[in-house]
């Protein structure tokens, strides 16, 4: 699936994948009990996506501050919940296309200078797309966007306590920044990540650029790209010392 940061490109997306959504649970004969169901979830979800399409320089001036980053966490916990019914009613592509939607609003929220609070979703789709392109051009604004999500998302959880698990969503990120920026071959982009790969996930780094020298040098990867591998390399082999 392509890449799509807009808000309203994102919100076509919503509007395409969640007719399958509302169809299954329709015929699913799902009791739901008190449950918030797909249709009370879409109408919230068009409301949202009608503020967000909204230039934030014509909202109600007396909103707080943050009011920015409380419509997107609200905004991807609720695609987060119709994704979840997705599973659940055996849509997997709606699935998947749900939480490359938080991708389109996490880039509207660092557009906003805002904090993201909410990860999981968005590494998730983050990495759909990474995985999904192999050309150079069009994983160059994604390793830039990733970088972005790292800055929104540090402010939460730049502390990283739960080091002992190695799917966490900050480590993911930070490690798929790392190789999609190398992918990329954006060299400027694969400063910044290792550095902040370097910071945050000392104890993957040395292994991380190891691999990637491997990687680099069978591929068909540029000069560059290479000295800026073992430049790496050999940094987080003299931090081991």
């Amino acid at each position: 699936m392509a890449l799509i940061l807009d808000i309203a490109g994102a919100q076509k997306r919503f509007e395409q994948y969640t007719q399958p959504v509302l169809a299954a649970f329709a015929s699913s004969g799902i009791a739901t009990g008190e449950q918030i169901t797909p249709p009370m979830i879409v109408d919230a979800l068009r409301q949202l996506f009608t503020v967000l399409g909204t230039d934030v320089a014509e909202w109600d001036p007396g909103l707080p501050e943050d009011e920015p980053e409380r419509i997107a966490d609200l905004t991807i916990g609720l695609l987060m919940d119709l994704a979840t019914w997705a599973d659940r009613l055996g849509e997997k592509q709606a699935k998947i296309a749900l939480e490359m939607i938080t991708v389109s609003i996490a880039a509207w929220l660092c557009a906003q200078h805002g904090a993201l609070h909410t990860l999981e979703p968005v590494v998730n789709g983050l990495a759909v797309l990474a995985n999904s392109n192999n050309e150079t051009e069009a994983l160059k604004p994604l390793a830039h966007l990733m970088g972005e999500v790292v800055s929104a998302a540090s402010a939460d959880y730049a502390a990283d306590l739960d080091s002992a698990d190695p799917q966490r969503p900050w480590r993911i990120l930070l490690l798929n920044w790392g190789i999609t920026a190398t992918r990329a071959q954006d060299t400027a982009e694969m400063r910044k990540a290792f550095a902040a790969l370097t910071h945050h996930l000392p104890a993957d780094a040395n292994t991380f650029f190891q691999e990637g020298m491997q990687q680099v040098n069978r591929g068909d990867f540029a000069d560059e790209v290479k000295a800026v591998m073992a430049e790496a390399a050999r940094n987080a082999g003299h931090s081991l010392h």
